[in-house]
């Protein structure tokens, strides 16, 4: 972290999930989970913006202590951990979820379509693969011709050269997508963003974006690092990330993200900001489970 960079205003962080705090095997580590105790212990909500599942995200609040919502399905959805109930919930219209699997089907990419609760893949290959790394369950091989009512987000899959190759064409027939990893194309409703999703949460816990900071490593965190305060990339971040970026942290698979997480919870640990009405109301029904 740069010498220069004062984290004391810092009052809410927000993270992305895969290439930031969780590790090469895509699990957070004990370190990463202690750090992220420390900013709940000390009233910073602690915000989840990631692409994963619904489920998958929940698992990971309540691992971290994480009292506040967080955000899964690249924005799509936005729920209480503690509760386990959605607060909003922003489906694409179907007619724009065909277009981005008819795209996907001309360029010869494997897809994938998500619900607020499953998972569908166009038939089970390398994209299911590495959904299972990713820790994601209870994959289904559908039909895109019949899409589920509440289809949060699309993807395309596909080797990284194989992506390099189409990626203009793909941000030709489709300029809303975002590069995530090095082997997925994401496509969500216009206002179901990661920074749709932190705006609206910061808005709950009355925090200016100017005193958030955050950790990201790909295409789809650029919308809403570049409107926060303490914008920091990973490492191994693509380029356009860390072209915006404040400061570079560690790599995700060395503990990058615990190493400016510590940091910050050392700089914030004398003068801990007082909870706010809510952040108490869900301490107190975190206590209550």
């Amino acid at each position: 972290m740069p010498a220069s960079v004062n984290l004391d205003t810092v009052r809410a962080v927000a993270l992305d999930v895969d290439g930031t705090i969780a590790g090469a095997d895509h699990q957070l580590t004990p370190r990463t989970t202690a750090a992220l105790r420390s900013l709940v212990e000390h009233g910073i909500p602690v915000i989840l913006l990631t692409g994963r599942a619904r489920q998958n995200v929940l698992e990971l609040a309540r691992e971290a202590g994480i009292r506040n919502t967080v955000a899964s399905n690249n924005g799509a959805v936005i729920f209480d951990p503690v509760e386990d109930t959605n607060t909003t919930i922003t489906p694409m219209t179907h007619a724009e979820a065909r277009r981005i699997l008819d795209l996907g089907a001309r360029l010869g990419l494997e897809r994938t379509w998500w619900s607020v609760t499953d998972i569908y893949v166009d038939r089970d290959g390398e994209c299911s693969r590495m959904l299972r790394e990713l820790n994601e369950r209870d994959i289904i091989v559908g039909d895109p011709d019949e899409l589920p009512d509440d289809i949060t987000k699309v993807m395309l899959f596909g080797r990284e050269a194989e992506l390099d190759e189409v990626a203009d064409r793909i941000f030709d027939a489709a300029p809303s997508g975002t590069r995530s990893m090095y082997c997925f194309f994401e496509f969500v409703a216009p206002d179901a963003t990661k920074w749709h999703a932190l705006e609206t949460m910061l808005e709950e816990h009355g925090v200016d974006p100017a005193h958030t900071l955050g950790l990201g490593d790909g295409g789809n965190d650029l919308a809403w690092l570049t409107q926060i305060g303490f914008p920091f990339a990973m490492e191994n971040a693509r380029q356009e990330v860390k072209d915006i970026a404040i400061g570079v942290v560690g790599h995700h698979a060395h503990d990058g993200a615990a190493e400016i997480l510590e940091e910050l919870a050392r700089s914030i640990g004398a003068d801990a900001p007082a909870p706010t009405a809510k952040q108490q109301e869900l301490a107190e029904q975190q206590e209550d489970h």
